[in-house]
């Protein structure tokens, strides 16, 4: 996975993590966890895409358009579920979020 990749996939999470509009420590956990995991060297400016994800949301499908393989495709969609569950409720507007994330992943919206 490239860091084209890997940012996306972090951009990915961090639009989960605000889909149901609240703010929780759980899924700030599950997001710092996962910049840990997908970037050890740390080379990912993390505030950055707080701050992009924050003022001006990027396009969802140009994001998940990035991700070439169906590796990494599933592999964001995983993630995005990972962070929508970390507070332990999944509620509207993450489902919603979720499901426009399976189509532009182009994955089956049953998962």
């Amino acid at each position: 996975m490239n860091q084209q990749e890997t940012g996306s996939i972090m951009t990915i999470a961090l639009m989960a993590a605000f889909a149901d509009g609240a703010k929780d420590d759980s899924e700030r956990a599950a997001v710092k966890q996962l910049a840990e995991t997908l970037d050890p060297e740390g080379t990912l400016n993390l505030a950055a895409l707080y701050r992009e994800v924050l003022l001006a949301p990027p396009d969802l499908a140009a994001v998940a358009g990035a991700l070439q393989s169906a590796g990494t495709r599933q592999l964001a969609y995983e993630m995005a579920v990972g962070v929508c569950d970390a507070d332990g409720v999944q509620n509207a507007g993450e489902r919603e979020f979720l499901a426009r994330l399976a189509t532009a992943l182009g994955l089956p919206a049953a998962q």
